[in-house]
């Protein structure tokens, strides 16, 4: 059998580890299958791949998971939180509406209608032949002349 050097090399290493005369080598095919894993650092280095090809990807499905489980505590949590009635209404929304409405105390979408009734029940409260204060009343009168036109705007969408 004619070997290169380099697997000599490997082959009376091989055979100076194992007790056996390097005439009795057999071919280094047979070496590799029968005698593989031949040392701790092969072993190591397949244990690290293993790890690494598979080790990883399990870590990362336990930690996805673990956090699947948490978001689904959390959702229980906001559950409750939206089966409860809120009698006012969020800062969130009053930010959106615009200031005339909510000095009339109306919500969107309105009609011109619903301006008229609700500046005609707050002038009763806020002229000033009936006690009220002159800056506010002209300051209902500035929110109903906008809320009108968000009226008319809304009326021909």
């Amino acid at each position: 059998m004619v070997f290169d050097s380099l697997t000599w090399i490997v082959l009376l290493n091989h055979a100076g580890s194992t007790g056996m005369n390097p005439t009795e080598t057999p071919g280094h095919r047979e070496i590799l299958v029968r005698n593989w894993p031949a040392d701790n650092i092969d072993v190591a280095i397949t244990t690290a791949y293993l790890i690494i090809v598979f080790g990883i990807p399990l870590f990362g499905y336990v930690l996805m998971a673990l956090d699947i489980r948490a978001y689904m505590r959390s959702l229980r949590r906001v559950m409750v939180v939206v089966a409860r009635s809120v009698s006012t209404t969020p800062y969130w929304v009053q930010a959106k509406q615009p200031p005339c409405l909510t000095e009339l105390g109306l919500q969107l979408p309105i009609s011109e209608s619903e301006v008229m009734a609700a500046y005609r029940q707050r002038v009763k409260q806020l002229h000033p032949d009936q006690g009220g204060d002159l800056r506010k009343f002209l300051k209902l009168q500035r929110h109903f002349e906008q809320a009108r036109t968000l009226a008319r705007q809304h009326a021909k969408r």
